[in-house]
Order: structure tokens, then C-alpha cells, then sequence
């Protein structure tokens, strides 16, 4: 057959298919909830890849993933590109689920086997004909954080089988070697958690004389001296001082109140705790290592009572770090960051919620924090949360399931659609500490922007804040966390800290189950009716919701 014949049939055949895969599109339509075809993969790629200048491909990345440019980097991805491609770069969001083509997962191959020019040139100039926008400040080379990016998107890649090998060594061959060897390779990350609550909550008044907060001789409630105090706990709400008996710690019965300047009596009441019946009603008889040293200190052993290291340091969240340390990897060293966002939300639950171990009692004691746990476990095999039947007012619950105490952020958290949509503790707290309130990666309102803003798929759906929250911008009551984590749960007296269901809690539902609402909590002269009532005038609100 003569070429010209070959080449007409071989264009009606692409014609003819290309016609059919027309037809197909009008029939089905161009919903961007449809998953992009092979052949549309397969195209758009390499558009995308020829669009990309010889000159670019194979420009070198002038920065080196230290540990703090990772850092900086990670804030500014957190900023401008987790809303699309997720905190872990998974794509597994609802606003790059509902692009065409959808927001890649930049773990996978597709985007790791691209040079670092190849994608500092996507980052700054974006993908014509998708969601991906181009970040770059024409004429501003010196702010362009595109090439820290670009080191951020290759530590997300999943580990390698020689490295999963290896971290499963590590887990038994480690040991603990204290935070302050991290310091010479993580400086400024060091330098920053130094100063948080999480590595000052237990200090030694010898070493730390400043960490005694009140003047012990103006305790009414029990009489102690510096000299019997060997360990100060907390600084935030509370502080509470132990002193050593033998080779165990106990709380003495009187408390700091730090927001009221007042002393208050410290004592684990009968029915306020799971474990209250177990031990007698004497703080002296009630040691501080099964109900409290394990979740303040790295590697607590309930053998020989000795500690790692007291506080939440950072093997305490990575794990042991002596191989790490003499040899660092990603393979020898434990990272949320890397986990799936059920094991990195278990790195903070350990902790922040209410529950007790699935064995107890332990060697006939019984422990209030998990034991056996470590990072990289799933803290559902050693620990349950603090069961709640709906309806009961509870020491620990409200009748709808929010916690009614401190330190319960994770029995509220797993119950929000934060938890269920993947994210985790640390897309909003940073634990190595920051400047805002809580540790927060941004003052609270400005961190609920970043993905809720004006006519956001997750929420609110109207065309500014004003319209959501029918109250001046800036004001308390057009403020985030005012309505969706209203400060109603206890630390101590009339002191309370803001539930993690984020939720909103109607005016009703303090009529039926007597849990305060943000409504009259802050309009304290109205009445719960007069609450609803305005809220079924909000033309956004759905009357169903109300209730």
C-alpha cells in the first residue's frame, strides 16, 4: 500500500476515534467531579512538561533542605498550598478533589521524578487550563520562596522500602538521648520549643527557683515550703507541686490558681475520675507516676519510675533519636509529619483527651495515660477514650458528647469533620512552638481563613464574613472560634479553655441539654429564646438546624 494511503487511513482512524471520545464527553458531560481519562493524563502532562523552558528544567536549586528551610518552607505551604493539595500533599481536599484535572499527589512519581527546575517553574507560573495558579511577584526574585517549595515537595515523598526497613530497626536498636541533642542540627526549631509550655511544664524549683509562681507563705489551704517541693507542675491555668517520697512523687493538696491569683484545694474528688476508687482518699497515697508523670515526660518507666526526660520533648513525638542523632536519615527518625493523619492526630491524643488503657490495672496499678504507646503506633491498641452515653451530663461530657473538662481537645477533636476530612493537630498548632496564643501557627481567626474564607467549598457560603456571621467585621461576634470553639470546658473553678468540635452550639440545645451556647454566652442579658428567634431570621440557616 502506497505511504499516502497508510497516512489518509491512520488520520481517519485518529479522526474517527477522536469523534467518538467527543461524542462521548457531550453525552456524559464536563463535570469536574469526573476523574480526568488516561488519554487526558496522559496530554495534559506533557503539555505541561514541553510548556517548560530547556533553560529552567535544569537550573539548579540553590537551597539545602536544612531543618529550618524545611520549616519555612512548610509554613509557606501550609499558607498558599495545603487548601488544594492537603498538609501532606496527598491532593485528598474537597477544593482539589473538585478541580479538572484534579490537584496531584505530590508524593507520587508523576511529581518526584520532575527536576527542581521543572517544578520551581510550575510553582511560579502555574498550569494553563487547571486550578493551578501561578505564585510568582514579577520583578521580585529576593521574596520568591518557590526553590524552599520545591525542597518541601521532595521531603513529602513517602519513605522507601530500605528506609521503612530501617525505621523498624530504629524502633528497637534506638535510644533516648535527650532534646538537647537535637539542638546543633535543629537550632532554631530547639530555640523556639524551649520557651513553650510543653518544655517547661515540669521544672525542679532548685534548678528553676522562678518556676514557683505564688508566695507559698500566703497558702491558707496547706502548709509547705520550697524545701518540700520537688517538682512544680504547670504555669498556663493551674500549678501544682509535688514532693518525693521514696522513689515516687505526690501532689500536695493546695493548687495555684494563675488566672485568679488565688490558691484552691487540690484533690481528685470521688466520682471525677475513672480511677479515683482504686486508690485511698489521700493525695499521699496517690502517686504522681501512674496518673500524671507519664504524658510529662519522654519515655516514663513504669519499672523503675525514672523518666528519659522530663517534659514534652521532642523525642516524645519523634521517637528515640540516638541513631538519628550519630547518623541522620529519614529512615531513623519518627515524623507525624509523614504519618497518615490518624497516627499524627495519636501523637497529641496520647495526651489531650480522657481515656484509660484497654489493659488495666498494670502490674495492679492503674495508669491514667497510655501505656505502651509510642509514636508511630496506633494509639487505639493500648488506649480507649472516655466512654459517653448521649444525653448524660457527665463529669468528663455534656449530654451532646463535647467535653466538659480539660485536657479532652482529642476526645472532642475525632468527633469533628476537621478529624474525618484528614486534618490534624498540626495543621494548626505547631508543638516547636510559635508566638500566637496556643502554640497556633497564626493568631485563631486568621488560621480559620486560610481555608474557610468567603465562598469557600469547606464553608461559609456567603460572599463575606459579615454576611455569615450578621456581625461587624473585627467584632467578638464575627470572630471564628467565638462560635465554633466557645470557651466552655473547665481547667480549674470558673477558669474554662475552647472545645475542639467546632461545632456550632445552638441556643436550643442549651434549653434541652443545659451546655452553654456563644449566643447568649456572650449576649449574657438575652434569653436562649430570643437567641433562636434572631437565628431564624439569618436567610442562610437552615430552620433544621436550629433545633
Amino acid at each position: 500500500m502506497q505511504a499516502w494511503k497508510i497516512l489518509v487511513l491512520l488520520g481517519g482512524v485518529v479522526l474517527v476515534a477522536l469523534g467518538l471520545y467527543g461524542a462521548l464527553l457531550i453525552r456524559s458531560g464536563f463535570s469536574t467531579a469526573d476523574q480526568p481519562s488516561y488519554l487526558e493524563k496522559v496530554v495534559a502532562r506533557a503539555t505541561r512538561n514541553l510548556a517548560i523552558p530547556r533553560k529552567a528544567r535544569l537550573e539548579p536549586n540553590p537551597w539545602k533542605p536544612t531543618p529550618d528551610v524545611l520549616q519555612e518552607a512548610r509554613e509557606s505551604f501550609l499558607d498558599r498550598c495545603a487548601v488544594c493539595h492537603g498538609p501532606d500533599g496527598s491532593g485528598q481536599t474537597q477544593d482539589g478533589s473538585n478541580l479538572y484535572p484534579k490537584a496531584p499527589d505530590l508524593r507520587l512519581p508523576q511529581t518526584q521524578n520532575l527536576t527542581d527546575g521543572e517544578i520551581r517553574y510550575i510553582i511560579r507560573n502555574g498550569v494553563r487550563l487547571t486550578g493551578m495558579p501561578g505564585w510568582a511577584k514579577p520583578h521580585d526574585e529576593q521574596s520568591d520562596d518557590s526553590w524552599r517549595l520545591v525542597l518541601l515537595i521532595r521531603d513529602l515523598r513517602p519513605l522507601t522500602k530500605n528506609e521503612r526497613t530501617q525505621q523498624a530497626a530504629t524502633a528497637t536498636s534506638a535510644h533516648y538521648v535527650g532534646s538537647p541533642s537535637c539542638a546543633k542540627c535543629h537550632a532554631q526549631i530547639y530555640d523556639h520549643w524551649r520557651k513553650t509550655p510543653m518544655a517547661n511544664v515540669v521544672r525542679d524549683p532548685r534548678e528553676h527557683p522562678e518556676a514557683i509562681i505564688p508566695d507559698l507563705s500566703t497558702n491558707p489551704i496547706a502548709k509547705f515550703t520550697k524545701d518540700d517541693i520537688a517538682l512544680v507542675y504547670g504555669s498556663v491555668w493551674k500549678q501544682r507541686y509535688f514532693t518525693k517520697r521514696g522513689d515516687d512523687y505526690f501532689p500536695e493538696p493546695a493548687q495555684w490558681d494563675v488566672t485568679n491569683h488565688v490558691w484552691r484545694p487540690y484533690f481528685v474528688a470521688k466520682g471525677t475520675d475513672w480511677w479515683e476508687p482504686f486508690y485511698p482518699p489521700d493525695n499521699m497515697q496517690r502517686p504522681t507516676g501512674p496518673t500524671c508523670d507519664g504524658c510529662h515526660s519522654v519515655a516514663y518507666n513504669i519499672h523503675t519510675k525514672q523518666v528519659a526526660e522530663w517534659n514534652v520533648g521532642c523525642e516524645k513525638c519523634h521517637g528515640p533519636g540516638s541513631e538519628h542523632v550519630d547518623h541522620p536519615s529519614r529512615g531513623d527518625i519518627q515524623n507525624p509529619a509523614r504519618m497518615n493523619y490518624v497516627q499524627a492526630s495519636d501523637t497529641c491524643i496520647q495526651c489531650h483527651s480522657q481515656g484509660r488503657p484497654l489493659t488495666t490495672p498494670i502490674e495492679g496499678k492503674y495508669y491514667d495515660w497510655p501505656v505502651g504507646y509510642s509514636v508511630g503506633l496506633t494509639l487505639g491498641d493500648s488506649w480507649q477514650l472516655e466512654e459517653h452515653t448521649l444525653g448524660d451530663t457527665t463529669f468528663t461530657h455534656y449530654p451532646d458528647g463535647t467535653a466538659h473538662k480539660n485536657r479532652m481537645q482529642g476526645n472532642d477533636f475525632v468527633q469533628s469533620v476537621m478529624y474525618r476530612r484528614g486534618i490534624t493537630c498540626f495543621s494548626c498548632h505547631d508543638a516547636h512552638g510559635t508566638d500566637n496564643y496556643a502554640q497556633l501557627r497564626k493568631p485563631g481567626d486568621q488560621l480559620c481563613l486560610d481555608c474557610h474564607g468567603p465562598l469557600s467549598l469547606n464553608g461559609p457560603r456567603t460572599g463575606t464574613i459579615e454576611e455569615h456571621t450578621h456581625h461587624k467585621k473585627g467584632s467578638a461576634g464575627s470572630s471564628c472560634i467565638a462560635c465554633h470553639m466557645p470557651k466552655i470546658e473547665t481547667t480549674i473553678a470558673d477558669v474554662k479553655v475552647r472545645s475542639h468540635t467546632f461545632a456550632f452550639i445552638t441556643p436550643a440545645m442549651t434549653d434541652k441539654y443545659k451546655i452553654p451556647n456563644p449566643c447568649t454566652a456572650c449576649h449574657a442579658h438575652k434569653s436562649t429564646a430570643w437567641a433562636t428567634e434572631a437565628l431564624r431570621h439569618w436567610p442562610e440557616r437552615s430552620p433544621w438546624r436550629l433545633d
